[in-house]
């Protein structure tokens, strides 16, 4: 009621920056600056159920797991049950781990 009078919504517990790559992707299909915010535009994609989001930070993620970032990656990917996500980054830990 209020948004409609104000003609402004108001959303708690969102990053201007990362809302701002949530409505890049849904006109254009891109996101800049993807592996600085791809995990908190993952849970505001799950947030607000955008699907075709979820799935294109999904695939960024997996792209970009490095040693540098896979721990970090994997706990991202068991809490929220992101199998393929988990998979990648569990080879890539082993592999870091058979190199060393």
């Amino acid at each position: 009621m209020t948004e409609s009078l104000e003609k402004c919504v108001k959303m708690k517990d969102v990053e201007a920056k990362v809302f701002k790559e949530m409505l890049r992707f849904f006109y254009t299909g891109q996101v800049d600056n993807f592996m600085e915010i791809g995990t908190r535009l993952y849970e505001m994609a799950d947030r607000y159920l955008a699907d075709s989001l979820k799935d294109y930070c999904v695939r960024g993620l997996i792209r970009g797991v490095n040693k540098d970032n896979a721990i970090e990656l994997y706990c991202f990917a068991r809490a929220k049950e992101i199998e393929d996500l988990t998979k990648k980054t569990t080879e890539a830990l082993i592999e870091y781990v058979l190199a060393y």
